[in-house]
Formats: C-alpha cells, structure tokens, sequence
C-alpha cells in the first residue's frame, strides 16, 4: 500500500536554532509531514493542536525548557503516547536520566549526523 501526503505522520521540531531545526527539517521532510517551533511556549502549544506523532525537542529553549514541555506532554491524556526524541549539546548522564524522568523515549547529543536522526525517528515511529 502507498502511502499518500495526507496519510504522512506529523514530526513537530522545537528548536529555537534555525540553522538546525532547518537541518533536521530538510533530513525529515521526505517522509514526514514537519512542523517548527522556536521556542518553548510556541511548541507546546503547537503539540497539543497539531498532536504530532514525534516531537523532535531541544533541551535549553527560551521560554519553557525541553524538560517542562516533555513533562507537560506526559501529563496530557490526548499527548502522552506521543513519541519525543530529546536532541541536545548536554552530553552528561545526568541529562538523561533527567530526560528519562520526564519521559523522553529517546535522547541524542548534538553535533550528530543525519542518519542518527532518521535512524532514531524510525525507529521510535516503527517507520
């Protein structure tokens, strides 16, 4: 069977560095339907309208951090099957066991390369 756009899953990004989320954009738009938020706020609000099937999330945003929104989002009934891929600089082990605290599926340190990212959106979508 093929899929159509419309049956494309949605992927919203939440990252307040254009120059990446334009990357991460340009590496997922092929298969995915993405949306961008530069900010905190912005992608929360943007999460519960759009209900994106992955959220692709930096860590340090302006006005809400990753781990709030990702907490927030596991609060919400509607939200709290939604997958989030946490991508971000801090590399410590303490990050992500914060970041498996607040129920992120998967976390990724940037620098990283193009097929991290798909690789790790594939298989948190069963794609």
């Amino acid at each position: 069977m093929i899929k159509g756009d419309n049956m494309k899953k949605k992927i919203l990004i939440v990252e307040d560095e254009p120059n990446i989320a334009n990357a991460e954009r340009i590496i997922l738009e092929e298969d995915y339907e993405i949306y961008i938020a530069s900010d905190g706020e912005q992608g929360l609000a943007m999460a519960k309208k759009i209900k994106p099937d992955l959220i692709v999330l930096d860590l340090m945003l302006p006005n809400r951090g990753g781990y709030d929104i990702s907490f927030n989002l596991r609060q919400n009934k509607e939200m709290h099957n939604t997958k989030i891929l946490m991508v971000t600089a801090l590399n410590q082990p303490i990050d992500k066991s914060k970041g498996v605290m607040v129920g992120t599926d998967a976390y990724m340190t940037k620098p990283f390369e193009a097929s991290d990212l798909l690789n790790n959106v594939k298989k948190l979508l069963n794609d």
